[in-house]
Parts: C-alpha cells; sequence; structure tokens
C-alpha cells in the first residue's frame, strides 16, 4: 500500500449541495433516482473512503510509531554497547598501568615498627655455599661457621670487577663474580668440627634452606635430625661426639644425594636415627683407638 502523505482528519468533504455539483448531477437525475438521493449518495461514498483513509493513517502512524522505538532501542544499544567496550579498554588500561607500577614498585618487605637491629648481624654464607643450597648440593657445615663467612665477606669486597662469572638458579642466570662462587681454600670436614661449631653452624644452615625455598618437610625433618643427635646419648660416651659428627656427616650426604638421584625407591626419612649403624661405628671407633694404643 502506498504511503499516505497527508492526515485524511484534516480533509473536508467536498459541497455536494453547492450549485456547481448540482449541475452536474442534475442530467442524472431520474423520478426514482432524484438529485438529493444523488448526492447523498455521494456524501455516504465520500465518508466512508475518508473513514478508510483515517484507519489506514492510523495503522501508519503506529507502524512509524514502532520503527522510531525500535531505532532507538538499536541507537540506545549501540550506544550501551560502545560506552561498554570503553569502559573495559579503560578498565585494562588502568588494570595495565596498574600492573606496570607493580613492576616498577620496589622489592622490599614492610618492617616492625619500633624494632631495633640486632647487635650482632646475620651472618652470610659464600655464593659457593648458597648456589649449592640452592641446587640441593651438599654443603659442609664449615660454610656457615663465623670464620668461613668473613672469609666470603673478604672475598668479595677484593675480588676483580672484570672477574664475572655466569650461574644458572632454577630458569634463570645470572652474572655474579667468579671469586665469590669458588670453594674456600681451607674448608674444615664436618667430621673435624667441634660439636660446638655444628650446633651452631646447623642452624644457620636450616635458616638459609628456608630462604631458598626448600620444601618445609625437609627443613623440619633435618633440624630434627641435629636435634635427635645433640640429645644422643652416646654423647656421654668417651669419643661420642666424633662418632655422632662422623655419623651427621655421612648420613646427611647420603640422604642429600638421594633426593638428587633418580631412583624410584623411597628416599629415607633423616630425621630417624640408626641407633644400629650409630652404635656399629661406635665399636669400629673404640678397636680403632684400641689398634692405635697397642701400636703405640
Amino acid at each position: 500500500m502506498p504511503r499516505i502523505t497527508q492526515d485524511p482528519n484534516l480533509a473536508e468533504s467536498p459541497d455536494f449541495d453547492s450549485v456547481e455539483f448540482q449541475a452536474v448531477y442534475a442530467p442524472l437525475a431520474t423520478e426514482a433516482n432524484p438529485v438529493e438521493n444523488i448526492i447523498g449518495t455521494l456524501k455516504a461514498a465520500w465518508t466512508r473512503d475518508n473513514d478508510a483513509k483515517k484507519a489506514a493513517w492510523e495503522a501508519q502512524v503506529e507502524q512509524d510509531k514502532a520503527a522510531e522505538e525500535a531505532t532507538e532501542q538499536e541507537r540506545q544499544a549501540a550506544v550501551e554497547v560502545e560506552e561498554a567496550m570503553k569502559e573495559k579498554e579503560l578498565q585494562e588500561t588502568e588494570e595495565a598501568n596498574q600492573r606496570e607500577k607493580e613492576k616498577r614498585k620496589p622489592k622490599v618487605q614492610n618492617f616492625t615498627v619500633n624494632k631495633v637491629v640486632d647487635s650482632v648481624s646475620d651472618t652470610c654464607p659464600s655464593l659457593y655455599a648458597i648456589h649449592k643450597l640452592c641446587q640441593g648440593e651438599y654443603v659442609k657445615l664449615y660454610y656457615f661457621t663465623p670464620e668461613a663467612c668473613s672469609e666470603a665477606e673478604r672475598a668479595e669486597q677484593t675480588a676483580a670487577k672484570d672477574n664475572i662469572t655466569f650461574t644458572l638458579v632454577g630458569d634463570r642466570l645470572f652474572m655474579k663474580l667468579a671469586a665469590a662462587y669458588k670453594a674456600a681454600k681451607k674448608v674444615i670436614r664436618d667430621e673435624d668440627l667441634t660439636f660446638k661449631q655444628l650446633m651452631l653452624t646447623k642452624n644457620d644452615m636450616l635458616r638459609h634452606m628456608g630462604q631458598e625455598e626448600w620444601p618445609e618437610q625437609h627443613v623440619v625433618a633435618l633440624g630434627v635430625f641435629f636435634f635427635k643427635l645433640e640429645s644422643h646419648r652416646l654423647r656421654k660416651q668417651d669419643g661420642g661426639d666424633t662418632v655422632v659428627l662422623c655419623y651427621q656427616l655421612q648420613v646427611r650426604r647420603e640422604w642429600t644425594e638421594a633426593l638428587k638421584g633418580t631412583s624410584d625407591e623411597d628416599v629415607f626419612d633423616i630425621s630417624i636415627i640408626n641407633d644400629l649403624w650409630l652404635n656399629q661405628m661406635y665399636t669400629e671407633h673404640l678397636n680403632a683407638r684400641h689398634s692405635q694404643g697397642v701400636l703405640q
């Protein structure tokens, strides 16, 4: 149906009663269908046609209104989508900026208010010892003694600046002073330490193991191992400390190697003291001393 361009409600009916119209209808009039009837028929026909146009006009108005509402809804939806996209982009930009700010922030820990610095600074083993800890390797306890830590500090201070070495820790490559990654010149073996040195150095080693993110289960087990050795009854016997020191060396080295091994066999629990082996070692120690006495 063609679009209606004019409102039929504003249309005015022709003046069918005018002289001009009657002059047109007069030739058509008959006795049975006088001019009055013709005029009435024309008026009724015009009214019906105008009413039909009015109905079509109202339908067209409703259609236009519905189309306008649909267009407005689509426009509003498009605006909302655009605003949502802009808001998302803004949020993503802010999050990216925040992540970048976090990256640039100094990586420092919080401090405890009113806590005074310790009178004695923590010992710092050589990078050589720390590197072996990071690799899960056996480390001699001597490297955690005050003497070894002092030696490591002097080595780092006097190392040539151009003497650089590369080391891989995890998946990261670090440049370090080569001298700091060398073994100490004079290392006291674990079995030659005094028991007092053993008890002092094992605490520092356990602390650094925790700092290097050794599993807590492993650190605790090793701590229990040292505690049981410290309180073992064999220490009351003549030469007992020497035997306990040797036991510590052999068991800790074997445990460390087993942890890095590829065998499917379960690794033993180092916190469980093998008293049978310890007693055998003590017997061998006494026999060796007896043999030396006879030879002398």
